[in-house]
């Protein structure tokens, strides 16, 4: 059966456990990993971005588990893509603002047939509902990160 694993990498400095979920017409499998996630906070006097160990990292409203289940709910394998078998990892670098919004998300790496359409959709969907802002000495920072959908066909 087709399925498509969603795994969040949050490419940043702080060791944390992130559930991977399967979408498609399966129910959901939550599996934990360790991944290891480095944060960029911007600064608003240089304009520059930089690595920052955080006070507390940006959380979905209704926690991060709601936030993939809606990002799974809303993603499906698409046909292009299955009939290339194509598989791999689709990136996007998400930016969230001080006040807890997606502001930002880019298409960091691509896998082809329409792959990167359904994620990015599936993230802005499930980012409606917004963020708990990053928090770095005690106020609310910007920060970026990077999340991995892979597409597999199994």
């Amino acid at each position: 059966m087709k399925k498509i694993t969603t795994t969040v990498l949050l490419t940043l400095s702080i060791l944390c456990i992130i559930p991977v979920l399967n979408a498609g017409v399966n129910p959901v499998e939550t599996v934990t990993m360790e991944v290891e996630t480095i944060y960029e906070v911007y600064d608003a006097t240089t304009k520059k971005w930089s690595e920052a160990k955080l006070d507390r990292n940006p959380v979905a409203n209704g926690g991060d588990e709601n936030f993939w289940n809606i990002v799974n709910s809303q993603m499906m394998y698409p046909d292009r893509a299955q009939r290339a078998k194509l598989e791999g990892d689709v990136i996007l670098t998400m930016t969230i603002s001080e006040k807890g919004q997606l502001v930002e998300l880019k298409v960091k790496q691509e896998v082809g047939g329409g792959c990167e359409e359904e994620a990015f959709n599936a993230i802005q969907v499930a980012s409606t509902n917004r963020f708990i802002p990053a928090m770095l000495d005690g106020k609310p920072v910007k920060v970026r990160y990077d999340v991995s959908i892979n597409f597999s066909m199994q």
